[in-house]
């Protein structure tokens, strides 16, 4: 059908309301589900009322007749009043409002048709505290739900650590065939206050910037973390000084759905509209899940004082404020955005470092940043360095215990409850030495090629010829495992460099895909692929990583395993990882093949970067095969510069 080219439009007789319609010029897609808003003021105060082609799904209400709840401390909430608006094609702003101190201008942009972005500029002439609801009361019937599952009574959702919590902070309606909601962006970009209200019997969904409780506690520390305290009195307010500006960003947005995975999968691609990471649905979700793991670095150490750096990236919200140099590595260059990588690699402070592979990964952060014409911290890189060669013994890191750690053996990787000897070198652990000696000679420490050489040999040594793969340390020659390949997958994606042969990383592929299980590679088993004793498949014991997985694929590539045979495992572990939800899991169980741990898990992140690197340096071009079959199997195109759910959703 040819698409209809539409303005908006202003009566301005006298007796009449004024109304606007909000109507971008994008082609109809024949009955694809819209979102679009309708502005009319009546009696003087503006209301915004969403439809779906000419149906209206959302209506106004009094509490937030413009969509904007306004909440200050010891007043009720109250609406938010707006009676000027002001179009620009198909932007529409309204505004400005004072109130008790501060001024809002509300803007919408029609971003797609099935997806509106709204921004709420707030600026302070005084200092003050204040909250906003955002809420979306749907005219349907349907089924209520968060990002995790349906909530048939009301419920509140936190994007913090502390009651019920949520990573994705989404509010939903899902009918017989079309999905409803709100989203709001980052808590990491809202001071880490970020509700989400499910309120089935009020007909109401709505995300929160603080929901105005009074000061609590939020607080880590040993033994819950081996040495380190975190805490923060957190409270439900946002807070402006005087001549300080913050803006909120929330997406309305609707998708073709008769399941619950279809409306996450929605909730997915509106973000990525949004935000403009939407070469594909693995782009999608791994960005994403970084942009829902950003945390504002607020938390004080154990003498109350606050940490460098703005911004931290959680491996997930039960994981509380803390990160791993690791985790933040991964999230940072999966999220992709200059400040925030910059920023979380400032909050990077010594006694996160000096265990497991934490040094290592913060040298080779050090080298992309300085290759990115950042400013990496050279003495805290320096002490890392020095920490890693007072270390090594004949090439091979050997980790120290971690002080205050439950076991003296554990700590030792990123798999960290596992244990090692601490004369024992993991082979997890060598494949990120090397490139960190690499990483500490590009940035003008003293390792020299014959270091680098060094633990080169000592990582190829390590190989057990004798059953074809790359034991799980040097002492335990005959526990398989899968994390000892990733650190060279990502040495070579940094410095294009082989570090084991051909022939290792090939016959350690085939040795794995002959006993792996039907849900992954396990991370560590037995010779023959089974579970070692008093193993349950979870976790570190036996559950498949998917960036283990991943990266042996990966780097069995550069290794010369044909691509069309990467891209089929790659696609086969990915149909894995999304099965039950769209996201990609802290590892899977591989037993029952279900997610475990926490869903949306920070280091995940990091594939599309590491696959992205390994395709240039190998030189492959044009569309990459495993995001256009990933595409093709959760239903989602391409089109007009921005991703759709197709009408008729794939069986999985």
């Amino acid at each position: 059908m040819k698409a209809t080219l539409l303005r908006p439009i202003v009566r301005n007789a006298a007796a009449a309301a004024l109304s606007i319609a909000l109507v971008h010029s994008l082609p109809r897609l024949h009955a694809a589900p819209e979102i679009r808003p309708q502005a009319e003021v009546r009696d003087g105060s503006l209301r915004i009322e969403y439809r779906d082609h000419d149906e209206r799904v959302g209506r106004s209400s009094d509490a937030a007749p413009a969509g904007v709840e306004l909440i200050l401390p010891d007043q009720p909430p109250a609406p938010l009043l707006f009676s000027s608006v002001h179009q620009a094609g198909d932007d529409i702003e309204t505004g400005p409002v004072h109130r008790a101190g501060l001024t809002f201008i509300w803007r919408l942009r029609q971003k797609t048709p099935a997806l509106v972005e709204r921004t709420l500029e707030v600026t302070a002439t005084a200092p003050a505290r204040f909250a906003v609801s955002f809420p979306l009361e749907p005219d349907r019937d349907g089924t209520y739900s968060s990002f995790s599952g349906a909530h048939p009574e009301r419920v509140l959702l936190d994007t913090v650590r502390g009651g019920k919590w949520e990573t994705f902070p989404v509010a939903m309606l899902l009918t017989s065939n079309r999905v409803f909601g709100v989203i709001a962006d980052s808590p990491g970009l809202w001071e880490n206050r970020c509700q989400i209200l499910v309120d089935p019997q009020a007909h109401r969904l709505a995300v929160m910037t603080g929901d105005g409780r009074a000061a609590y506690d939020l607080t880590l520390r040993p033994p819950e973390d081996a040495r380190d305290t975190y805490q923060y009195r957190m409270d439900g307010w946002q807070s402006l000084a005087a001549g300080e500006t913050r803006r909120y960003t929330t997406w309305v947005f609707a998708g073709p759905a008769r399941t619950h995975y279809d409306a996450q999968l929605a909730a997915h691609v509106a973000v990525a509209n949004g935000k403009g990471w939407n070469s594909s649905a693995i782009e999608a979700i791994l960005r994403n899940t970084s942009l829902y793991l950003l945390r504002r670095n607020l938390a004080l150490d154990a003498d109350n004082h606050p940490r460098d750096g703005r911004y931290i990236f959680v491996s997930g919200p039960g994981y509380g404020w803390k990160q791993w140099v690791s985790d933040g590595f991964w999230a940072a260059i999966g999220l992709d955005d200059p400040e925030k990588t910059i920023e979380s690699n400032r909050a990077v402070f010594w006694t996160r470092m000096d265990y497991e592979e934490n040094s290592q990964y913060y040298l080779i952060w050090a080298a992309l940043m300085k290759r990115a014409g950042g400013q990496p911290n050279l003495d805290l890189a320096r002490k890392a360095y020095d920490f890693i060669r007072a270390h090594e013994k004949n090439g091979l890191y050997v980790p120290p215990p971690l002080p205050g750690s439950p076991s003296n053996k554990g700590w030792k990787t990123y798999m960290d409850v596992l244990e090692y000897d601490d004369d024992d070198s993991p082979t997890s652990n060598q494949g990120f030495h090397c490139g960190a000696l690499m990483a500490a000679r590009e940035i003008g420490l003293p390792a020299t090629e014959r270091d680098i050489d060094g633990a080169i040999a000592g990582y190829q040594s390590m190989f057990n010829r004798g059953r074809g793969f790359m034991p799980t340390s040097l002492k335990k020659q005959d526990v398989l495992g899968q994390d000892t390949l990733y650190g060279a997958t990502l040495t070579y994606a940094v410095f294009g460099r082989k570090i084991l042969t051909d022939e290792q990383v090939l016959t350690h592929y085939r040795t794995s895909e002959k006993v792996k299980s039907p849900h992954g590679l396990r991370v560590i088993s037995r010779a023959d692929g089974s579970l070692l004793p008093g193993h349950s498949g979870q976790y570190v014991f036996g559950g498949s990583w998917f960036l283990c997985d991943a990266s042996n694929y990966l780097l069995a590539g550069v290794h010369g395993l044909p691509a069309a045979e990467v891209d089929a495992r790659l696609v086969e572990r990915i149909r894995l990882e999304v099965r039950d939800n769209p996201a990609f899991n802290e590892d899977i169980e591989t037993v029952h093949g279900k997610p475990h741990g926490h869903i949306l898990y920070a280091w995940n992140s990091g594939y599309s970067w590491l696959r992205r690197e390994m395709r240039r340096r190998l030189g492959q071009t044009g569309e990459d095969p495993v995001e256009a079959a990933i595409n093709a199997h959760l239903g989602v195109i391409r089109e007009n510069g921005a991703l759709r759910l197709q009408d008729e959703r794939p069986s999985r």
